[in-house]
């Protein structure tokens, strides 16, 4: 078996599952952002002292960018493209002189 037979499918497993991570920070960023009031959130996710609102853009976008990289794990791990002949399998036709 060469080093290089296997290597496209865990290349494909190994972005599937960066992808599905990152989908998860999102995931939970946008459910934080729902749940917590601006105040009581963290500085890193934008503290406003003070503030009882939410921040609903903030939740959205990071929810679709979360359900975004979970599409894209899973297209990774699911999505085969066309599998490529065999060099000798094609079958060729003499050329008429």
């Amino acid at each position: 078996m060469s080093p290089s037979a296997g290597s496209g499918s865990s290349g494909r497993t190994i972005t599937a599952v960066i992808a599905g991570v990152i989908a998860l920070v999102f995931i939970v960023a946008g459910i934080i952002y729902v749940a917590e009031p601006a105040g009581s959130l963290p500085g890193f996710m934008g503290h406003v002292a003070g503030s009882s609102g939410h921040h609903p853009l903030r939740a959205a976008g990071s929810l679709i960018v979360g359900v975004v990289f979970a599409v894209a794990a899973w297209f990774a791990l699911k999505y085969k493209g066309k599998a490529a002949t065999p060099a000798g399998s094609q079958t060729k036709e003499p050329a008429a002189h």
